[in-house]
C-alpha cells in the first residue's frame, strides 16, 4: 500500500493526466444520465405527480391515455374520471403550440385543487410554459380545430405530458369542448386502490412508460450510458496496463529482493481505486453544480442515487480492469525483467 501511495505522489503528473481523462469520461456519463432522467421525468411528469396507483383504460389503448376512449357510464365505483387529449393552441399573435389537455371533476381528489374555482371555459396552464411564452392570467387561447376559446385563470406546476405543456380544466369544460368535436368520452378512471373492473388496468409507472416516445428515448440513452461505461473501463485498463508494463524492470527488482506479488498488486489496485474515486467525486460535484445553473426549462434532472450508482459501476469495472496487469506481474521472472540471463 505504501508503495502505491508513494508512486502516486512521485508520478503525480502522469497520474493527474489519467485523472483528467477519467473525470471527463465520468462527467460525460453523469451529464447524459441527467439528461436522460430529465427527459424521462419531463415526458410523463403530470402522471408521475398524480397521487394515484391504479389507472383503468380501454382494452385497446395499450396503456396510452390519449388512445383510451371510455364512456362515463363505465366508471367503476371509487374512481375519478380523467380526460386527456392533445390540442393545437392558436394564440392571438398567430403562433401555434402543441399542448395536452387534462380534465378532472371540479371537486377532484387527485388533480389540482384550483379546479374548484374554475368556471366553464377557463383553464390552468403549466407554469414553465407561461414563463417561456409570456402567457399571462387573463389571456385567451383558441383550439385550432374547433375554434373553441379558453380563458387562462391560473397556473399549475404539475409538469408535462409527452414533452408538451399541460392545460388543466374541469370535466364541464371538457364536455363542452368535446361536444364541438361531436365526441363524448373520458380517457381514464383513477384510484389510489385496486380497481375492480373489466377494463384494462395499469399502475402509474406502466402508464408513464407507455407515453409516446418514452421507451425509444430511454433505450437510446441507456445504450449510450452502457457504451460510455465500457469505453471508460477499457481506457483505464489500457492506462494501467501500459504503466505496469513500463515498470517491469523496477517491479522485477522488487520481486528479486523478496517483495511478494500480492504486495505489489495491492499497490496497483490502490492506485486504480484512488484515481477513479477521486475522478468520480469531482465529476459528481461538477454535475451537481451544472444542474443548479441550468435554466428550469431544460429537461435535466440530477439524481444523487443515479450518480452514485454509475460512479460505483465505474469504480468496480476499473478495478476489474486494473487486475489484468497482475497476471503478467505474477509470471514475471526477476532475471528477465532486469535483463539478466535466463538459461
Amino acid at each position: 500500500m505504501k508503495m502505491g501511495w508513494r508512486e502516486l505522489i512521485r508520478m503525480k503528473r502522469r497520474f493527474a493526466l489519467m485523472a483528467v481523462v477519467t473525470t471527463l469520461i465520468v462527467l460525460l456519463i453523469l451529464m447524459i444520465s441527467g439528461l436522460a432522467d430529465g427527459l424521462a421525468y419531463d415526458n410523463g411528469a403530470v402522471v408521475r405527480n398524480l397521487p394515484v396507483e391504479q389507472v383503468a383504460l380501454s382494452q385497446d389503448a395499450e396503456g396510452q391515455l390519449t388512445r383510451s376512449f371510455l364512456k362515463s357510464t363505465d366508471q367503476p365505483d371509487g374512481t375519478e374520471a380523467l380526460g386527456v387529449q392533445s390540442m393545437v393552441l392558436e394564440k392571438k399573435n398567430g403562433t401555434k403550440d402543441d399542448v395536452t389537455v387534462f380534465a378532472s371533476p371540479a371537486d377532484t381528489v387527485y388533480g389540482p385543487r384550483k379546479l374548484a374555482d374554475l368556471q366553464p371555459g377557463q383553464v390552468l396552464v403549466d407554469t414553465e410554459y407561461a414563463k417561456q411564452t409570456g402567457t399571462k392570467i387573463g389571456d385567451t387561447i383558441t383550439d385550432f380545430r374547433t375554434k373553441t376559446t379558453f380563458e387562462i385563470v391560473g397556473t399549475v406546476s404539475d409538469g408535462r405530458y409527452s414533452h408538451a405543456p399541460v392545460l388543466w380544466t374541469t370535466l364541464e369544460t371538457w364536455d363542452m369542448w368535446q361536444d364541438k368535436m361531436k365526441t363524448n368520452y373520458v380517457s381514464a378512471f383513477l384510484s389510489r386502490d385496486s380497481i375492480q373492473t373489466d377494463l384494462a388496468t395499469y399502475t402509474k409507472k406502466q402508464v408513464v412508460e407507455q407515453v409516446p416516445g418514452y421507451a425509444a428515448e430511454q433505450n437510446s440513452f441507456q445504450m449510450m450510458r452502457i457504451a460510455l461505461v465500457l469505453i471508460g473501463s477499457l481506457i483505464l485498463t489500457a492506462f494501467f496496463y501500459i504503466l505496469t508494463m513500463q515498470k517491469m524492470k523496477q517491479l522485477g527488482i522488487l520481486k528479486a529482493i523478496g517483495i511478494r506479488t500480492r504486495t505489489i498488486g495491492k499497490g496497483l489496485v490502490l492506485q486504480v481505486f484512488v484515481l477513479t474515486a477521486a475522478s468520480f467525486l469531482i465529476s459528481l460535484l461538477v454535475t451537481w453544480t451544472i444542474s443548479q445553473l441550468l435554466p428550469g426549462d431544460l429537461p435535466f434532472r440530477f439524481e444523487w442515487v443515479t450518480g452514485f450508482g454509475y460512479g460505483g459501476l465505474i469504480i468496480v469495472t476499473a478495478l476489474i480492469g486494473g487486475l489484468i496487469p497482475l497476471r503478467a506481474l505474477r509470471k514475471l521472472e526477476p532475471a528477465e525483467a532486469m535483463g539478466g540471463l535466463t538459461g
